[in-house]
């Protein structure tokens, strides 16, 4: 009898241990890759589900990157590096990954923007290019002497912008040595620029005063249109008079085939400028 019961306590214990590793296995989740996240196509260029749609779609917003990819991009939970695409040192945070060139990080600002248009009639294109990669009359400008950032480098992508297109207009000390500057985001022009004639340099401070015509002499305050680049916002003459008002002969030399004898570095004597550094640079350079 005594054995009969030690035996059916055993089986008892055996069977009640089986049952409950088996509850506990149950119990447990095996693992999930994700996998699914993202539609078809979203890392396909051209596609209709690519990526870049999908942020423009939702204001440009990396942040939602960074919730599975980690706050660097190297992969986080997701297991997947953005950095494979994205090579340069800010990853996705790289200026030309929204907009520019996306093959070429040195065009970090359009010839493309963020809708993809390239014609320089669009808004967001205009005339960033002749202001900073094909500027004629001056050196070429920063993005940062009308965009405010918070390093006042672009060196490294500053995030402010993001998620709030369009990009805010604050013009620099350079542009705007008065705090007078503004843009119309209506009109889309400028206003009170000093690059575009917003300069008066006064008789009393200058050894040239025979020069002079009145007590200042003085620009334009020229008005462009930023989408308008067909020439004639940077037509020679447009921002100050030939010569310029207040100078000995304002406006008698359209051609400006006379600068070139007080001015000799900076125009040659068919009008041109011969050296962008000492052109539009807050400073006069005769002789």
């Amino acid at each position: 009898m005594k054995i009969l019961i030690k035996y059916l306590s055993l089986t008892f214990l055996i069977i009640f241990a089986v049952l409950s590793c088996s509850k506990l296995e149950d119990d447990i989740a095996p693992p999930i890759k994700p996998s699914g996240v993202h539609p078809e196509g979203f890392g396909k260029p051209g596609a209709v589900n690519f990526h870049s749609v999908w942020f423009e779609q939702n204001n440009w917003n990396l942040k939602y990157c960074q919730q599975c990819h980690a706050a660097d991009y190297g992969g986080g939970t997701s297991g997947e590096s953005c950095l494979t695409c994205h090579t340069e040192t800010a990853g996705p945070e790289a200026c030309n990954t929204c907009h520019g060139d996306f093959s070429n990080p040195e065009r970090i600002s359009p010839p493309r923007d963020l809708s993809g248009n390239i014609e320089t009639s669009a808004r967001g294109v205009g005339s960033h290019s002749a202001h900073v990669y094909e500027n004629g009359l001056t050196e070429n400008i920063d993005c940062f002497e009308c965009h405010p950032s918070e390093t006042g480098s672009n060196e490294k992508y500053v995030y402010a912008h993001v998620g709030n297109p369009p990009a805010d207009i604050e013009f620099g000390k350079f542009s705007s040595p008065n705090g007078n500057s503004e843009y119309d985001y209506n009109l889309l022009t400028c206003s009170n620029v000093y690059c575009h004639g917003n300069f008066s340099f006064s008789r009393d401070s200058s050894q040239f005063t025979f020069y002079y015509s009145d007590s200042v002499i003085t620009g334009e305050k020229f008005s462009p249109v930023w989408n308008k680049v067909d020439g004639t916002q940077a037509a020679c003459g447009t921002c100050h008079l030939l010569p310029p008002r207040g100078h000995k002969d304002a406006g008698t030399d359209p051609d400006a085939t006379t600068c070139s004898s007080c001015h000799p570095k900076v125009v040659d004597a068919n009008g041109n400028i011969i050296d962008r550094s000492r052109h539009i640079n807050g400073m006069k350079d005769v002789f």
